[in-house]
């Protein structure tokens, strides 16, 4: 008599969605490094098709509506009517605006700057940075750097690095770096698990192209290794190239928020990016094949289906990362309307949450999509994330402004100061709390070397 008997067995398996991973990786492109993407999936699919933006004008040009085609407008009018000639302080923004010779770590110490964290995180945070190589990895002893209580907040500080722009910096090499970057497009669990792995033990064979090997080490499918392969070499490994002493770098604004004719208007950047369609004569020459029984008619006419689905899913994320862009935008432009009329002195407190909750998708999303990312505005090309600002309240308590606000009027009182002797952080606390705003001498003082100015003993002399 036979026995029968049941034995459990514990096997790992992914499910990757590869769509889901080409949207998260769109989101977060710069306008330059989705440019190069299409360019590429234009060489290797023949069935992407590209027709060029309108013609080969510069984005001012664009902005000015000098070119044909249509573009994505929308507008929020104003009760008054705002000229061109804004004010004396609008020319002072602009010669202060995003320069194209910014290094890594002031880039790096911008976001820090506008990041609401305690101030032993912050403290540990930018001596992280300031310890940062060309690649923007920190040395291997970097404890050795840290006091030990700077040790204690040593995660804390590394943890929120790792959310800041370019992704992947503050990383110990370049492995850890492919990490950081999968974490932050949303990969997460098994598959971030098997990913790592992969990243510190196989990537010597996986460039062999010996998947299966691969595969049995990690215990997985050779299909999940070879998406994950795949989803890698979407990845940089020094993600802070852009950024190294001696090059510039030149910013293409993925959108424009103006206002023209008295109103705001955002306006798409689309001349930047081709017209993505799937070509005709292969969408043709595919349902011709479709029925035949020739082996190598039916294996290209696979060839063919498979290839106009991924221009398909191609040409669905460009026109998603653009939706959801234009939609965020749009927000921006209500939830900062003061800012883009009157300047960074009216910027308000605004987070995440507050504009993901507007247009109804997760505040990750909302990180993504504002992640390298830049408008044109009347006060010069700022990157989107600079437009979310913690609150800092009032002594009322009625009233909140942000961050970024009272850090311009620190400034403003620094550059109105006719007294003939400058003045210290205690005394600009004390003239900010005669505006009802309560900040400490520390607080000034940290909002001053945030703007780059030094101190009252410096200014002296």
């Amino acid at each position: 008599m036979m026995e029968q008997s049941l034995s459990l067995t514990q096997k790992q398996t992914l499910k990757l969605n590869t769509q889901m991973i080409q949207s998260l990786e769109l989101m977060t492109l710069p306008l330059a490094e989705l440019q190069a993407k299409i360019e590429n999936e234009l060489l290797e699919n023949p069935t992407l098709h590209a027709d060029d933006p309108p013609s080969h004008i510069s984005y001012e040009e664009y902005v000015k509506g000098q070119i044909r085609g249509e573009s994505h407008t929308d507008s929020y009018s104003d009760s008054s009517a705002y000229g061109s000639d804004l004010s004396d302080s609008h020319q002072a923004w602009l010669e202060g605006a995003l320069s194209s010779r910014e290094t890594l770590k002031e880039h790096l110490m911008k976001q820090l700057g506008s990041t609401q964290c305690s101030d032993d995180v912050r403290e540990t945070a930018s001596l992280i940075i300031s310890s940062l190589d060309e690649n923007g990895f920190y040395p291997s002893d970097l404890d050795s750097l840290l006091s030990d209580r700077q040790k204690e907040y040593r995660d804390e500080a590394l943890t929120l690095l790792h959310s800041f722009d370019p992704s992947g910096v503050c990383a110990r090499d370049f492995r850890d770096s492919l990490v950081i970057q999968a974490q932050n497009l949303g990969l997460e669990g098994d598959e971030l698990e098997v990913f790592r792995r992969m990243v510190y033990g196989e990537l010597d064979t996986l460039r062999s192209g010996k998947f299966d090997e691969a595969a049995r080490r990690l215990h997985v499918e050779k299909e999940d290794v070879e998406a994950l392969y795949g989803f890698l070499k979407t990845l940089t490994p020094y993600p802070a190239s852009l950024y190294s002493s001696g090059y510039e770098h030149y910013i293409e604004p993925d959108l424009s928020i103006k206002v023209e004719d008295g109103k705001l208007t955002v306006k798409l950047n689309s001349s930047a990016l081709p017209l993505l369609s799937i070509d005709k004569d292969y969408e043709e020459m595919a349902k011709e094949l479709a029925g035949s029984r020739n082996p190598s008619e039916k294996e290209t006419c696979r060839y063919l289906k498979k290839e106009m689905q991924d221009a398909g899913n191609l040409i669905r994320q460009v026109d998603l990362r653009n939706t959801t862009l234009e939609k965020v935008a749009k927000v921006l432009a209500l939830k900062q309307k003061a800012f883009f009329l009157f300047g960074p002195g009216y910027l308000k407190p605004l987070t995440l949450r507050d504009v993901a909750s507007q247009i109804g998708v997760h505040e990750a999303t909302v990180s993504r999509i504002t992640t390298s990312k830049y408008a044109d505005t009347d006060w010069g090309i700022i990157s989107l994330k600079s437009l979310f600002s913690s609150a800092v309240r009032t002594s009322g308590g009625d009233e909140e402004l942000s961050k970024e606000a009272v850090k311009e009027m620190v400034r403003k009182i620094i550059e109105d100061n006719t007294s003939g002797k400058p003045l210290s952080d205690q005394k600009i606390s004390d003239m900010l709390k005669e505006k009802g705003i309560s900040c400490a001498r520390r607080t000034v003082n940290k909002y001053r070397k945030e703007l780059n100015i030094d101190s009252s003993f410096e200014r002296g002399r």
